[in-house]
């Protein structure tokens, strides 16, 4: 999906640009929840890669990598549900190792599984996706003022 919006300020490769929410395409919008309107607002604010170097005042067109944002979170919620099912499970199965109720030990091979997904999604966002889920600009239209 593309967009266009007006740089508001840009700092270290990156620029924060004003956006036009339309209602009608507002709610389908993959970035929806970066940019963060307010119900009575009609623009919104994202934080976009700026690899073109626009500066403040330039109207931008900025596309929203939807896809990438789809496979993140099919990963987020599809590792979390992974780590639930092989936590609980394996508590279940050393139940019959340990005195302890299986019950007990589901319980906590759930919050273990948890855990240890949550961790592993931290740091793979951390390091490999955090770049590529940012929208980026795509295309200057127009300079601003402060181009002189």
């Amino acid at each position: 999906m593309t967009d266009s919006g007006v740089v508001i300020s840009t700092t270290e490769g990156f620029a924060k640009v004003e956006v036009e929410c339309l209602i009608e395409s507002c709610h389908k919008c993959a970035a929806r929840s970066l940019c963060g309107p307010q119900k009575q607002r009609s623009t919104g604010y994202l934080t976009v890669k700026n690899p073109l170097q626009a500066a403040p005042g330039d109207l931008v067109r900025i596309k929203i990598p939807e896809t990438q944002y789809n496979k993140a979170l099919i990963l987020i919620f599809g590792t979390l549900l992974l780590g639930c099912i092989a936590g609980t499970s394996g508590g279940y199965f050393l139940s019959s190792i340990l005195p302890l109720a299986s019950s007990v030990l589901s319980f906590l091979g759930l919050l273990l599984g948890i855990l240890i997904s949550g961790i592993w999604l931290f740091l793979y966002f951390r390091k490999k996706n955090k770049e590529r889920l940012y929208p980026i600009i795509i295309d200057i239209l127009k300079k601003g003022d402060s181009h002189g």
